[in-house]
């Protein structure tokens, strides 16, 4: 199998992540956004620890920073850190992204107090690492948008500025363009939101193939 097949193998996994979370909340089952993004992670936790994806052995850790959650997401503006580690003979890499998750429906404005919360939330983001997203839930997807686009918006419909699919957002983390090496397993506690998943895969792989993209 080759590198480019393996990442769209494991971006399908963590799509069917999203989708599960995203059936759960619309059944009514996740009352808030803490719940949906907690929810997220351990479906991520539970599609990709101890299993064999795309020809490589994942693994999965859920990083808890006890206390001082809120603390920490007022600091840094991210409630969640995706950190993913590749280790394969031909390609290698360790790094990592902040996000900020909101719920706001599909063609509902935000209020401009929330917009002002979500300006800051992402620029605080970006003082950190330029590997900074936004990911807003709805009951029928998710979608994912830089944070460089939210810190200055005055558009008041979030859902639609987030352009990416969620598998389009996993793909591209796990095919490598998009993530911040400077933000590894060794230095997490640096960036501590409130929610932290580490994913690892290992294995070999043929060398790099073009293939034709669908998103």
């Amino acid at each position: 199998m080759t590198f480019d097949d393996a990442m769209r193998a494991a971006a399908l996994v963590a799509e069917n992540a999203v989708e599960t979370t995203t059936a759960k909340y619309a059944a009514g089952g996740l009352p808030a956004e803490p719940e949906i993004s907690t929810y997220l992670i351990a479906q991520l936790d539970a599609r990709f620890g101890g299993r064999r994806i795309g020809g490589l052995s994942w693994s999965s850790s859920i990083v808890s920073n006890g206390s001082g959650k809120a603390a920490d997401e007022k600091r840094i503006g991210a409630d969640i850190l995706l950190h993913v580690k590749l280790d394969t003979p031909t390609q290698k890499y360790s790094k990592g992204v902040l996000i900020q998750a909101k719920r706001v429906g599909a063609s509902e404005d935000t209020s401009s107090t929330k917009l002002a919360e979500l300006h800051g939330q992402c620029l605080r983001m970006l003082d950190h690492t330029s590997a900074s997203f936004v990911i807003n839930y709805t009951k029928s997807e998710m979608r994912v948008g830089p944070a460089t686009r939210f810190a200055g918006t005055t558009n008041p419909q979030i859902h639609k500025q987030c352009t990416w699919t969620s598998y389009r957002f996993f793909l591209e983390i796990f095919r490598c363009p998009v993530g911040d090496p400077r933000i590894h397993s060794g230095s997490v506690l640096d960036l501590p939101p409130p929610h932290i998943i580490h994913l690892e895969a290992k294995g070999h792989l043929t060398h790099h193939s073009e293939g034709q993209e669908v998103f």
